[in-house]
């Protein structure tokens, strides 16, 4: 007949570690479920982000040094010319709506003999 095993000292630590195997293997299980569903979320926000937000409040436009020629208002758009130095003006135009220059030439006047 066989002999019933009754616990000894030596089964006490592999029942501990048993039990700790099982403890972490679920930490770890549950840890990565957090991390990969936190990631998601993060991703998922940057993806959604309105591209409005990225844009400064403070829009500056630099009218160049010189004597101003010529401002002209029509459409909702503000054309400037400037003359910065002899034979070389500068064009911006400005969109009045959203606040920002929309374009702006650099003009450079060459001498003509029907000119004067």
């Amino acid at each position: 007949m066989r002999e019933i095993k009754k616990s000894s000292k030596s089964d006490l630590p592999l029942v501990f570690l048993k039990w700790l195997v099982t403890v972490l293997s679920i930490v770890m299980i549950l840890g990565f479920l957090f991390l990969v569903t936190i990631l998601g979320i993060k991703i998922f926000n940057f993806n959604t982000t309105p591209q409005t937000l990225t844009e400064s409040p403070h829009r500056e436009i630099l009218i160049p040094k010189g004597i101003i020629e010529a401002i002209d208002i029509k459409n909702n758009t503000v054309t400037i010319v400037v003359k910065v130095s002899a034979g070389h003006l500068e064009l911006l135009i400005i969109d009045l709506k959203e606040g920002i220059l929309l374009n702006q030439h650099s003009i450079k006047q060459k001498k003509s003999p029907y000119n004067k």
